[in-house]
């Protein structure tokens, strides 16, 4: 299950963002991962104060999307980090940590990247994620977002002019099997199509949609 999220930020929060980036305090992303020889990149360190502030900007526009909220079935999110890629660098092959020492450990099921920069002021830079024999490639306008499995192995390709930069985040979903989470938004469109037409319907489908997570969500 990989979805772009279409006007996650709107304009005033990506002017917002834009004003704060300048502040951010840049540090070798390696320190989040110190044993890793495919990670070249910049990040800014979770106590930055200017990168809690996009974070939570971040945060509040993803929660509020609508599609995150029936693709994702979100419990908690990790504090988003905003990533820059100067040329030469990379993220190479990898898969997402399983568990976020947070307090209490967080488990991704979801990871999300919000796209900031503008898609023709860089070359290279793409998310590249792989899909049984298929690698699809993405490259976004700012305010997009990509939602994907965090089990999936992916890379950010090269940048080899101009400057990328994005926020990061990972979810822990309510439901942790994704086939799971995939019959419930297939109910949910389901019971969106069937709209008013058949009222008894609507109110099944409805109901077996909330019994289905109301058995299967973490609590």
């Amino acid at each position: 299950m990989i979805h772009v999220l279409n006007n996650v930020l709107g304009a005033e929060e990506l002017r917002a963002i834009n004003g704060l980036l300048p502040g951010i305090g840049f540090a070798d992303g390696r320190v989040t991962n110190t044993g890793s020889s495919v990670k070249r990149n910049l990040q800014a360190p979770q106590e930055d104060p200017v990168n809690a502030r996009v974070a939570q900007i971040a945060r509040d526009a993803l929660f509020r999307h609508p599609e995150l909220r029936v693709l994702a079935q979100p419990r908690s999110a990790a504090r988003a980090t905003v990533v820059r890629y100067e040329p030469g660098m990379t993220y190479g092959w990898h898969v997402d940590e399983a568990l976020f020492t947070s307090t209490p450990p967080m488990r991704s099921d979801l990871s999300c990247t919000i796209f900031l920069s503008p898609r023709d002021g860089y070359d290279g830079g793409e998310l590249v994620i792989q899909l049984g024999a298929q690698e699809l490639s993405y490259k976004l306008d700012p305010g997009q977002a990509i939602l994907y499995p965090s089990t999936t192995i992916h890379q950010v390709a090269p940048v080899t002019r101009g400057v990328r930069v994005a926020a990061i985040t990972w979810l822990q979903s309510w439901v942790a099997d994704a086939q799971k989470r995939e019959l419930l938004v297939q109910l949910e469109e389901a019971r969106a199509r069937a709209g008013t037409a058949d009222p008894r319907l609507t109110v099944l489908l409805a109901s077996l949609r909330t019994n289905l997570f109301r058995m299967w969500a973490d609590t």
